[in-house]
């Protein structure tokens, strides 16, 4: 009786110790990939985990059409997550370059380069630390080239609403 007393003592008096340990080794996200599609355009981030609220993420876009060119983009995303809970709510910014270059057999359109700057909120879904699902709503200005049709405003400001979509893989440290 005195044995199982023992036992049932130590055991109470060292499990909160087990759970704070536990809670200590939560392991940090370093660094993911991010799959995103927005409309037609599908495109890649890198998040860098500067603390663990915060991440600042290249990003790049990219589409090929034979015989019509290339459109790519490449920007920067700092995102602030406003929890870090199976739902974790963020807001970030962003700031691209978005180049069309044609086809040498595309003699009708030229080189253009419109830059981007915007504002998302958005949320992602953990289905454990190291997978997340996403979804945001983006507001951006746009500075369109003088030939450029990409926003239908050549050489022209322009604001438009946005949605994207994200799948997600995170690194973590212990």
């Amino acid at each position: 009786m005195k044995k199982a007393l023992f036992i049932i003592a130590i055991t109470i008096i060292f499990l909160p110790a087990l759970k704070v340990h536990a809670q200590d080794s939560i392991p940090r996200r370093i660094i993911g990939i991010s799959g995103t599609i927005q409309t037609t355009q599908f495109g890649i981030m890198a998040p860098v985990f500067i603390c663990k609220r915060v991440s600042v993420a290249p990003a790049v876009d990219f589409a090929w059409a034979e015989k019509q060119g290339i459109d790519y983009s490449i920007g920067l995303v700092p995102k602030i997550y406003l929890q870090t809970r199976k739902l974790a709510p963020y807001v970030s910014l962003r700031g691209a370059m978005a180049v069309y270059i044609p086809d040498r057999e595309n003699t009708l359109q030229k080189r253009t380069t419109d830059w981007i700057a915007g504002v998302a909120f958005g949320t992602e879904y953990f289905l454990d630390p190291r997978f997340s699902f996403g979804v945001e709503i983006q507001g951006n200005l746009t500075k369109s080239d003088d030939r450029s049709f990409r926003f239908n405003n050549p050489g022209n400001w322009t604001f438009n609403l946005g949605t994207m979509v994200s799948a997600n893989i995170f690194f973590l440290k212990k």
